[in-house]
């Protein structure tokens, strides 16, 4: 009897020191995830484009999570961001694209894990819009981001310009998020949404909206008078 409570304490104490350990990987994790997370969220509009540096600095602070917690999706996710930064600032195609690449592998492993977060589904997206794959995941990476996420304000912004961008390619449900979203960002997001459909001269969207008609006046009124003969100028639904 004595020998078999001996063993159970010793099971005890090693499941006891397993899960005190694996408390510890998790705390780390989730210090360097959170180290990477308070220095980009220093970076301001003013400065979208990082220096090098800074990129690479953020980066590994979520490449040190990630040797706590190898799936940690916080951590990929974050990755995954500085990857797209990376893109961004590169001058040399080749290195462009597969920091693309790596961003898209990134956003899939962390959604495996969080597929209820709008963030990783734009961004996933927009990773497919770079890497011109406009098919159907994207269409529902779309539809699932404006599902999640309808009212925030960096999800409108992404499924309006990747939206737009894959009009032609997008399923009839993808344009019904896409619509939804510019109808709520009038709500909440008018100015920054309104330059996006701009910039696709896209003014049939938002001109018969009242909220973008006061920001894009000028423009509106332009894009009626430029309208081909019997064309509604401002029908709300794109072909």
């Amino acid at each position: 009897m004595r020998a078999r409570g001996k063993s159970a304490y010793v099971v005890l104490f090693v499941l006891l020191a397993l899960i005190a350990a694996q408390t510890a990987r998790l705390g780390m994790a989730g210090f360097f995830v959170q180290l990477g997370q308070n220095e980009s969220e220093q970076w301001t509009p003013e400065s979208r484009a990082p220096s090098a540096h800074n990129v690479e600095r953020v980066a590994r602070h979520y490449s040190d999570s990630l040797k706590y917690v190898s799936d940690n999706p916080w951590a990929l996710e974050g990755v995954g961001a500085m990857d797209l930064a990376k893109m961004r600032a590169s001058k040399i195609p080749r290195a462009a694209l597969a920091a693309t690449r790596d961003a898209n592998l990134r956003f899939r492993q962390a959604l495996r894990q969080r597929p209820t977060s709008p963030y990783l589904w734009a961004n996933l997206a927009l990773t497919k819009l770079y890497l011109d794959e406009i098919d159907a995941e994207l269409s529902t990476a779309l539809r699932h981001a404006e599902e999640l996420g309808p009212w925030e304000q960096t999800i409108q912004q992404t499924v309006v310009f990747v939206g737009l961008a894959a009009w032609q390619d997008l399923d009839p449900d993808a344009r019904q998020a896409l619509l939804r979203t510019i109808r709520r960002g009038a709500e909440r997001n008018p100015e920054k949404i309104f330059q996006i459909v701009k910039s696709y001269t896209r003014f049939d969207l938002v001109c018969a909206i009242e909220e973008y008609r006061r920001i894009g006046g000028p423009d509106c009124t332009k894009a009626a008078q430029t309208a081909r003969p019997g064309e509604p100028a401002n029908q709300g639904i794109p072909q």
